[in-house]
């Protein structure tokens, strides 16, 4: 099951930071443009937060999965 969680969390952590570029962020435009934040500065802080997030997820659960 942590295989799983692990493998899914590894391929959205790709799709959260392939399209993230300096001059373009796709993923980031996207989650502005549907509203549920009030300015862009709010979208650009929770994109950080969950990238960051998933990052250290991951690596949480690859500690996990090689102790046990």
């Amino acid at each position: 099951m942590l295989h799983i969680l692990q493998l899914m969390n590894g391929i959205l952590i790709l799709f959260l930071i392939i399209p993230q570029t300096p001059t373009e962020n796709i993923v980031l435009r996207k989650f502005n443009e549907t509203g549920f934040f009030s300015s862009y500065r709010n979208a650009k802080l929770f994109v950080n937060s969950l990238t960051w997030f998933l990052i250290f997820l991951f690596i949480i659960i690859t500690f996990i999965l090689n102790f046990f």
